[in-house]
């Protein structure tokens, strides 16, 4: 019983070390010239929502680098007209494994 409960301690501390460490590094991302980037969270996960400046194209969308545990994916957002609010991608986890954005990056049409 004793082995039981070490092992189970040392799996739980593993998934919460496993866990901080993607909130950890994000913190070093900034948004691109012109854009202004602000994380928010949702039910089990988080989002990154971007405005941006008028440029050279019609429009932008953000793409989220989404990281749970070991699995990492990307959420692209849709197109958003300059002028016409902000780009969103939510990362959605699941109740052991919640999803946090790693990165982003903004794409100009």
């Amino acid at each position: 019983m004793r082995r039981k409960l070490i092992v189970l301690a040392a799996v739980l501390f593993s998934l919460l070390g496993l866990s901080a460490v993607p909130a950890a590094a994000s913190g070093a991302q900034f948004a691109p010239a012109g854009c202004f980037g602000e994380r928010y969270g949702i039910f089990f996960g988080q989002g990154i929502s971007v405005s941006c400046l008028p440029g050279e194209g019609h429009g932008y969308r953000v793409i989220a680098h989404c990281v749970s545990g070991n699995a990492f994916w990307f959420a692209a957002g849709d197109f958003v007209p300059y002028g016409f609010g902000p780009a969103t991608a939510e990362c959605n986890g699941a109740l052991l494994a919640p999803a946090s954005v790693a990165a982003y990056q903004v794409d100009e049409i």
